[in-house]
C-alpha cells in the first residue's frame, strides 16, 4: 500500500461514543451514576430541558437512596450468635456502611464503661480482613465488624452484648 492509496475511515470523520445508558428510574441520570449512588450524583451535572432550561425536580433516584435500608445482620460475641436489626445506609454521612441498632456494651481506657448500649458500625471487607472479622447480612452482603464506638463525642470500644439493651 503506498502513500497514494485512499483508505476509508469506517467511522466517518469523526469518531462519536456510543451514548450513556439511561437510567431506567429516573430521567435526569445516567445508569451509571445513579449506580453509583451519593459520590456519582455529587459529580454528576444537572440535566437541562431541550430548550435550555435547567432540570429543577428532584431526583427519584436520590430521594429513594436517601431512606436507609432494613437488614438483619448475624454477629457473634463471647461465643453468642444473634440477628441484630441493621440499615444500610446508600447515601449521606454513612453512605457505605451498615449501622446496627444499639445493642452493644462498650468500654473507654479513660472513662470505664458507657452508660447506653451503642450501635457497631460494619464496613465493606479488604484482601487483607482477618476472616474471623467477616459477617453476612440478609442481602448476602459481607461486612467486617468495626468495633470503635463514640457516645455524647466520647470513644469507646465494643466489649460483648449490652444487658440493658435486652439483647
Amino acid at each position: 500500500m503506498s502513500a497514494d492509496d485512499a483508505f476509508s475511515e469506517p467511522f466517518g470523520p469523526e469518531y462519536v461514543g456510543p451514548a450513556p445508558e439511561a437510567c431506567p428510574n429516573c430521567p435526569c441520570h445516567t445508569r451509571r451514576v445513579c449506580d453509583g449512588f451519593q459520590w456519582q450524583w455529587l459529580r454528576s451535572e444537572r440535566p437541562t430541558y431541550s430548550d435550555g432550561t435547567p432540570y429543577e425536580e428532584p431526583c427519584p433516584c436520590e430521594q429513594v437512596a436517601a431512606e436507609p435500608v432494613d437488614r438483619t445482620v448475624l454477629i457473634e460475641l463471647d461465643g453468642i450468635l444473634r440477628a441484630v436489626p441493621a440499615q444500610y445506609h446508600r447515601s449521606g454521612l454513612l453512605a457505605g456502611r451498615l449501622v446496627t441498632e444499639r445493642v452493644f456494651s462498650a468500654e473507654s481506657a479513660v472513662l470505664g464503661e458507657c452508660p447506653v448500649p451503642v450501635p457497631m458500625g460494619l464496613y465493606r471487607p479488604k484482601t487483607e480482613t482477618d476472616p474471623r472479622l467477616i459477617v453476612i447480612d440478609s442481602a448476602g452482603e459481607t461486612w467486617v465488624m468495626g468495633f470503635a464506638a463514640q457516645h455524647s463525642l466520647q470513644s469507646y470500644r465494643i466489649t460483648g452484648w449490652s444487658l440493658a439493651a435486652g439483647a
